[in-house]
């Protein structure tokens, strides 16, 4: 009896500290994700490492269960039910018992998968500077960050860097207009604390939608306002009325580029008067690994980027503000085309341009380029 016992308990104890194990391994390489993918052969371990995706070891299959349930205990969810997907979060709970860690669970035909990311979490300090943009378009962002109305628009796929580019905008204006202006935020979620500004994160569950606290923020008597996204007309309209009535707004639509991002908003059925009063301008973002110092990218890699070639990420960016031939075009309700063509017309260096300056300077390589926008046409 007394040996079934000191085996069950041996086993447990090997759960937790593999557990704890791959979350200060992940913490350690810096790893945005953890992902625990079942198998027929074991447990895959993959790290999210600069935006991709890498494989580090496969624990036997028997680990897939009591490892993922651990998990589960830890994040306060069910670890009865194993057949649906299920969320929680481990403030400050991992291994090294510090930042905000998301799991997400989801049920396979091999057992449960689960997807840790890693938040920071702590009051940081973001700055327009420390983003790595190219002076222009940094100049350009600045100026109309000095706006007292308006939307200013982001877009890029998830992991583009576009929330910690809207920090780093909300630090620049409370830091420029020294803590007299009342700025707010609506997130989903709050990913880390920033220094003298009310931060919100929505509920829908309680009935606390984007749209909802947003109705509600703005008879708070807001001066800045970020979104975190609009995902629906509803949202839209709010934001673009609250850019009309003397509102600096700061939000991400999911759009891809530029000429896309305005064109959605046509799509969603904002009265194109409304696009070329609020709207003052769009960003367009996506991160590229950055070639790794030590070793440029040679085959095989280095200790310091382990083995990748890449160490580090760097922002491919397209700006545009709304004025001129673009505004003429969106009074028109132009399709997209139409508005890339007149983008390009008006200057605008697009996104492939500046990949290949990038390429070009030898700060990341032509396959990066193609992972990131693709094959060019």
């Amino acid at each position: 009896m007394d040996a079934e016992r000191a085996k069950v308990e041996g086993a447990g104890k090997r759960v937790v500290e593999e557990t704890d194990r791959l979350l200060r391994e992940a913490r350690a390489r810096g790893a945005s994700d953890l992902h625990l993918d079942p198998n027929a052969d074991g447990l895959h371990v993959l790290f999210r490492l600069d935006g991709v995706l890498h494989e580090s070891e496969v624990l036997p299959p028997g680990m897939t269960r009591p490892v993922v349930a651990r998990l589960k205990f830890l994040a306060d969810l069910m670890t009865y039910r194993s057949d649906i997907p299920q969320e929680g979060r481990l403030g400050g709970s991992d291994a090294d018992g510090k930042g905000d860690l998301r799991v997400s669970t989801f049920p396979t035909i091999q057992g449960e998968r689960a997807v840790v990311r890693f938040f920071d979490g702590r009051s940081a300090a973001f700055t327009l500077d420390g983003l790595g943009f190219p002076p222009d378009a940094l100049g350009d962002l600045r100026q109309v960050l000095s706006a007292t109305s308006g939307v200013v628009l982001l877009t890029g796929p998830a992991g583009s860097g576009k929330t910690t580019t809207l920090y780093a905008c909300l630090s620049e204006i409370s830091g420029r207009r020294a803590g007299r202006t009342q700025v707010i935020t609506v997130e989903d979620p709050v990913e880390s604390v920033l220094a003298g500004i009310t931060q919100t994160q929505v509920n829908p569950g309680a009935g606390l939608t984007y749209a909802a606290a947003l109705r509600s923020l703005l008879r708070q008597d807001p001066e800045v306002l970020m979104v975190g996204e609009i995902r629906d007309r509803e949202t839209a309209e709010i934001v673009i009325q609250a850019g009309l009535t003397g509102h600096l707004v700061l939000s991400t639509l999911h759009g891809g580029d530029v000429a896309t991002v305005i064109a959605r908003l046509l799509d969603m059925g904002i009265e194109t008067y409304s696009v070329t009063s609020a709207v003052r301008a769009v960003l367009a973002m996506r991160l590229a690994r950055r070639l790794c110092v030590r070793c440029a990218g040679e085959t095989g890699g280095c200790e310091t980027c382990s083995g990748t070639g890449y160490a580090g990420r760097l922002p491919i960016v397209e700006f545009s503000g709304v004025a001129g031939g673009l505004r003429k075009l969106i009074l028109a309700s132009a399709d997209r085309e139409a508005l890339s063509r007149e983008l390009a017309k008006g200057g605008m260096r697009t996104l492939r341009e500046r990949a290949r300056e990038l390429v070009s300077a030898g700060r990341t390589s032509a396959a990066e380029v193609e992972r990131v926008l693709g094959p060019e046409a």
